[in-house]
Formats: structure tokens, sequence, C-alpha cells
């Protein structure tokens, strides 16, 4: 990705965290349809080319449930409140859109771009985001339970977001070095409920889930070296093979974990002695 463009994705993420909610709402444009307004494929195409040069395209509160936008250009659109049941949107462009509180359950979309979306507490149960990229995406209170995320890129804020059951393999949600002009980019799961999720493989280096939960979850070969798991309920995981080499352990949480004696850099790890782990 090009510096600017990162730059322009780092600020906005910054300031899109910064403004509370309710600025937010106040701020959304009404929308050009009635609420729920169905509308066809022949109908969402005119819509985004028959935006105004400079305007976002409004499809907020539309209903898409069950078509097939694979491929299709929404950058910058409003889509809060629409409903994408089922909706198919492989390879879809989302970037910078807007999906607050949309319904996006069951939808495919794998290999889509939602770089620099806000995703706040949308509906993405079960819904299939396999090698998707969410870079500089905003996924506050999101419910992703039960969603596929394996492969996918994730830098960006999910602070309480729902991924119980949810599948993470192989995901890569490391901070990147390389872009760090904005200060470190990365993962922030906190207060983020994974119970049960797979992560196996998953790349979470630097990723902060403090006072999160990762019970019974799966996170074998998984890299959390420098990760922040301050006060993070890991009981019952299965760590085998995975990396914890200068995470923060601080109040963490491990009764009952699988595979502690395979973990890597375990002796590594910060306040390890503040850790709860099974007595010997």
């Amino acid at each position: 990705m090009p510096y600017q463009s990162v730059t322009h994705l780092a600020t906005a993420i910054v300031l899109a965290v910064a403004l509370p909610a309710t600025m937010h709402a106040s701020t959304r444009r009404e929308a050009a349809d009635t609420p729920a307004v169905r509308l066809t494929l022949e109908q969402v195409k005119a819509k985004l080319s028959g935006a105004a040069q400079g305007a976002a395209p409004d499809l907020a509160n539309a209903d898409l449930s069950g078509l097939d936008l694979s491929g299709i250009d929404f950058k910058r659109a409003s889509l809060t409140g629409s409903r994408l049941v089922k909706t198919t949107l492989v390879k879809a462009n989302l970037f910078s859109c807007d999906l607050t509180d949309a319904v996006l359950t069951e939808a495919d979309l794998s290999r889509a771009n939602l770089d620099g979306t806000v995703l706040r507490r949308a509906d993405f149960q079960r819904a299939n985001l396999e090698g998707a990229s969410l870079f500089a995406t905003i996924i506050e209170g999101a419910d992703l339970s039960g969603a596929n995320l394996s492969g996918a890129r994730i830098i960006g804020y999910l602070r309480g977001a729902k991924l119980v059951g949810a599948k993470l393999v192989n995901a890569n949600a490391g901070a990147d070095p390389g872009n760090q002009s904005m200060g470190v980019m990365r993962a922030t799961f906190v207060s983020a409920d994974l119970s049960g999720a797979d992560l196996s493989g998953a790349n979470l280096f630097k990723a902060d889930f403090s006072h999160g939960k990762l019970a019974g979850a799966r996170l074998q070969n998984a890299n959390l070296s420098n990760a922040e798991l301050v006060q993070t309920d890991l009981t019952r995981a299965d760590l085998t093979g995975a990396k914890l080499a200068k995470a923060d352990l601080y109040g963490a949480d491990f009764t009952g974990a699988i595979g502690m004696d395979k973990v890597q850099g375990l002796e590594q790890a910060r306040n390890r002695d503040k850790a709860i782990f099974d007595a010997k």
C-alpha cells in the first residue's frame, strides 16, 4: 500500500476512534430511500454511478439481501443500517464505506476490500471474510460470531467486538513495523469476546487483547509475541506451539490451558509472575 494511502487511513482511524459514536450518528446522511427498500442489482449500480462527483453514494437503509454484488465498487458509499443478508460480495471494493449497524449475516465477503471501512455494531454472524483486507477498519461492537476470517488481513479497532467461535486460521493481525508513521497500527481486541475462536497459526504480533476473552480458543502455533494480554481470559485455551516472547501477561488467566509446556518464549514474557497458571 502506498505511503500516502497508509497515512490517510491511519489518520482516518485515529479520528474515527476519537469521535464519540453519538457524533457519528448525528452526522449521518439521511437515506435517499425509505427504510429497508429492496433494490435490484441494476438499481444498486445506478445509485453508485449516479452519485454526484465528490459525493458518497447513498445506500443507507437499503435491502440488498441475496444479491450477487461480486467485484462491485462501493468506494466510500454509505450503507448504514443496510441489509445484506446472504449477499455475495466476493472481491467487492468497500474501501472507506460506512456500514454502521448494517446486517450482513451469512454474506460472502471473501477477498473483499474493507480498508478504512466503518463497521460499528454491524452484524457479520456466520459471514465469510476469508482473505479479506481490513486495514484501518473500525469494527467496534460488531458481531462476527461464527464468521470465517481465515487468511484475512486485520489491522483495526475491534473493541467490544464479538467473535465467539469465529475462524481466524492463519489470519494476519500482526502490527506492520513498516507502517508506523502515526504510531503503532495494530489489531485492538480490547474487551472483545473470542471465546472458542480458532486462531491457529495466526500472526497476532503486538495485538491487544487486554480484558478480552479467549476462553477455549485454539491458538496453536499462533504468534503472540509482544501482544497485550493484560487480564485476558485464556482459560482452557490451546496454546500448543504458541509464541509469547515479550507478551504482557499481567493478570492473564491460563487456568486449564492446554499445551503450556510447549509454549515458546514464555520465560521472556513480561509480568509472567502476575499471570494465573495451574498449580504444579
